[in-house]
């Protein structure tokens, strides 16, 4: 599916050289520089579309959890799955969702079915189907750890395969049959892609006493976490506010619930305008990201303790 982004770019290409063009952007200000996961419009092009046509946004990614919980337990997920109780999303609820974004935007580009692990989840074919029938265009993925993808029912794959879907395999190293995936993948006329093999994982501590600046979390958060998600009737700009209640539940913290302010109704007097609006400006809980301690670590399995998640920052310890 070729954008607007990606029409108008090619149109500019033919009037602005490529050379001057990359002069300019060494000189602009990140925030006009890095891509954005929540929309690849530009600043011209969505004015000039606000402003002259009746055409509604493009939402660039959506992740939707079909479970919250995982059964590899990686450490510092900032989905927070390692630590979550076992939570199964309802179809109907999804649908419902789905179905209000799909009124709201013109289209949204790319769709992650997540979690967790969902395919712990029974019913894990009958949200590939019904995603495909609500979004007919979007690159959709089921995303997976790939420890239950050689155990698979063949009512998955036929779903994801009569809907088109893309089996994403995480390259986690742990031991799993990538040759037998592959096969099976080939079997059922499933396309398999594996992600890159990661070496380095990242954390950003959340800091108990919100001492950041939004702004400039926001502005660091940009490409590394700030992707859509959508759960139970709102829309978050990132994992750790959408579940935050996971790791206030585990670990009995107070003072950091998400407001209102962090996320929008879309079931409300909204527009899909409105909701790339919000989610592209820092959310109050962005004071709770502690970029000054970001740091990287060997991908591991969670023993579970707070640090791998919270900062020491506006603790006594």
């Amino acid at each position: 599916m070729t954008s607007a982004t990606q029409r108008f770019r090619a149109a500019l290409g033919r009037v602005v050289p490529r050379a001057i063009a990359n002069r300019i952007r060494a000189h602009l200000p990140r925030r006009w520089t890095v891509e954005s996961v929540i929309t690849h419009e530009g600043a011209l092009e969505r004015t000039v579309r606000r402003a002259f046509t009746n055409r509604k946004p493009t939402l660039h990614h959506l992740d939707v959890h079909v479970v919250d919980h995982c059964n590899l337990a990686c450490k510092g997920c900032e989905h927070y799955s390692a630590i979550a109780d076992p939570a199964f999303a309802e179809l109907p609820v999804v649908v419902r969702d789905l179905e209000r974004l799909a009124d709201l935007f013109d289209g949204i580009e790319q769709t992650y079915l997540l979690g967790g692990e969902p395919l712990l989840h029974p019913d894990v074919a009958s949200f590939v189907t019904e995603a495909r029938r609500i979004l007919p265009d979007t690159r959709l993925s089921l995303m997976t750890n790939g420890i239950l993808v050689t155990r698979m029912a063949a009512e998955v794959w036929d779903a994801l395969r009569e809907a088109h879907v893309t089996l994403m395999v995480d390259s986690y190293p742990i031991s799993i049959d990538h040759a037998r995936i592959d096969e099976l993948g080939v079997e059922h006329g499933v396309r398999i892609d594996w992600m890159p093999p990661n070496e380095e994982f990242y954390k950003i501590p959340i800091d108990l006493g919100a001492s950041a600046d939004p702004r400039i979390s926001f502005e660091k958060c940009r490409g590394v976490a700030n992707c859509a998600i959508v759960r139970e009737g709102r829309i978050y700009p990132c994992a750790h506010i959408a579940y935050a209640d996971i790791l206030i539940e585990k670990f009995g913290l107070t003072g950091i619930d998400p407001t209102n302010a962090d996320s929008v109704d879309i079931h409300g007097d909204v527009s899909g305008d409105d909701i790339i609006d919000a989610l592209t400006r820092p959310a109050p809980w962005c004071a709770h990201c502690d970029f000054d301690s970001f740091s990287t670590y060997a991908w591991g399995r969670s023993t579970g303790d707070a640090s791998e998640w919270i900062s020491t920052k506006g603790t006594d310890s």
